[in-house]
């Protein structure tokens, strides 16, 4: 455990009452920043992402691939929150935690005696964290949110595509990553606020549409003023460029991005086409006709060698420019390998190991966290109640009521 000490958020205490994708993704940000984070489930277990991806011996073991990726770290501890006494248990560890963190629909946790009144009562200096789709307020506050939906009602679809296609969500659950780290922005200001300016208990909403609509900012202002929306573009730059965009090389694909003029005709003169400089100079206002001859001549280009051969060349020439990959191939990429990000994690239900990603960015000032297994439902229970003052009768008591698992 070296080096766990030294970690920035070493000594603060975290109670986790989320479930799914976005809520345990905050968490285990402060996992990884060496906060201690325990789980508190649902007594029956119904979290699908428990069960959800990997191999078959993980999901029995009710560690799916969704769920390893990110609680390690954490304890966990099954409660029936609905019985007093579960909600008592509750109140025993919020009491002293710097952090609670929640994702159910607006007012179930009022309803079930752990809401932010009921907390901040018990806990003046606690910073309470509300991840939900839409907010508390509002007509769609309460509606049920998940990423795809999210995606659709944001306006992020309707620009995701083509006009063949139409619109198509991103690939992976995007929005709930983003609410994720919307939450952890927030949890590190509160804690920011608390202890430099002596703020009492702190109540954040964090509403998953506006975690998304925020990125959507440049769109946003531009119709604003113009009253134009970004429509199903493909993969046309964000710039507008003619000359970016996704190629077919004879083995692959590549996307390039020539956004400026510098950039454009060192292009022309990669590919031996100096007579579209001029082209390049005009950037985004060459017109239709102008816009398909460059098209045109860059389509051939690309197409004389493989995806790689050009991202090497185009690269060196300061064109930015990627071959497209799967993530297969990223993942054993040599730069993901250099920067540490994804780390071996055991699993000792299965007996193998996965990995996983760290914290996304590196420190000068403290190591990366030790990676401990997650935790198999209720896993740390016993260990959880005596640190919350449970005798072994009290326990027992408990679990033959069913209250804890």
């Amino acid at each position: 455990m070296s080096g766990q000490h030294s970690q920035p958020l070493h000594g603060l205490r975290v109670v986790d009452a989320t479930h799914v994708l976005a809520g345990p993704f905050a968490t285990y940000q402060l996992a990884l920043l060496g906060a201690q984070v325990i789980r508190v489930e649902r007594i029956d277990g119904d979290d699908f992402v428990r069960r959800h991806g990997g191999t078959d011996a993980m999901k029995a073991a009710g560690l799916g691939a969704s769920f390893l990726s990110q609680n390690a770290c954490k304890r966990s501890i099954a409660v029936d929150l609905k019985d007093e006494r579960g909600r008592q248990l509750f109140h025993r560890l919020a009491t002293d935690a710097d952090i609670v963190v929640e994702n159910f629909r607006p007012g179930v946790v009022d309803r079930l005696g752990i809401g932010f009144a009921d907390i901040a009562a018990i806990n003046p200096r606690v910073i309470y964290c509300s991840l939900s789709g839409y907010g508390p307020t509002g007509p769609l506050a309460g509606a049920p949110a998940y990423d795809h939906i999210v995606q659709g009602l944001s306006g992020m679809m309707a620009m995701t595509g083509t006009a063949e296609s139409g619109p198509m969500r991103v690939g992976f659950p995007i929005v709930d990553y983003i609410a994720g780290q919307t939450a952890l922005a927030a949890i590190l200001a509160a804690l920011a606020n608390r202890d430099r300016n002596g703020a009492k208990a702190q109540h954040l909403e964090v509403p998953m549409l506006d975690s998304l609509v925020a990125l959507m900012a440049a769109n946003a202002v531009d119709y604003e003023t113009t009253g134009t929306l970004r429509g199903l573009h493909g993969n046309e730059a964000f710039s507008n460029s003619p000359f970016s965009d996704r190629f077919d090389t004879c083995d692959g694909q590549i996307v390039v991005t020539a956004n400026t003029p510098a950039q454009a005709a060192r292009l022309c003169d990669l590919i031996d086409r100096r007579d579209l400089i001029a082209f390049a100079k005009a950037g985004a206002a060459i017109g239709q006709a102008g816009r398909d001859d460059v098209a045109k001549a860059l389509r051939e280009a690309f197409r004389s060698d493989t995806a790689l051969a050009w991202e090497t060349r185009l690269n060196a020439a300061s064109v930015p420019a990627a071959k497209v990959r799967n993530l297969a191939e990223v993942l054993a990429h040599p730069q993901l390998r250099e920067s540490g990000l994804m780390r071996r994690l055991e699993v000792p239900e299965t007996g193998g190991s996965v990995h996983v990603p760290g914290i996304a960015f590196r420190s000068d000032s403290w190591p990366p966290i030790e990676l401990e297994a997650a935790p198999t439902l209720s896993r740390d229970a016993d260990e959880i109640l005596t640190m919350c003052g449970y005798t072994e009768t009290d326990i027992q008591a408990l679990r033959s009521a069913n209250i804890v698992k």
